[in-house]
């Protein structure tokens, strides 16, 4: 069983970094057949990382402007 994303605060996502966009995104055309939008409005996104349960973990996410997050993931470092 998948655990669930961590909510992330207004901070966390402030400082969150760019990992891909738009064409580099690998499943950019999935997001805009399901979502909506065209490929150049997505962002492939990370949170910085930090702690949960003793172990370091980054959240990953789409997201596309106006419209928001999509798909939260969590991604173990350790």
């Amino acid at each position: 069983m998948a655990q669930e994303s961590p909510k992330l605060t207004r901070q966390q996502l402030s400082q969150a970094r760019i990992i891909a966009k738009g064409k580099r995104i690998r499943e950019v055309q999935r997001l805009v057949e399901q979502y909506g939008g065209t490929s150049k409005d997505w962002v492939k996104k990370s949170s910085q990382p930090f702690l949960v349960d003793g172990k370091l973990a980054e959240v990953h996410w789409y997201e596309q402007h106006g419209i928001g997050r999509f798909e939260e993931k969590i991604k173990w470092l350790e």
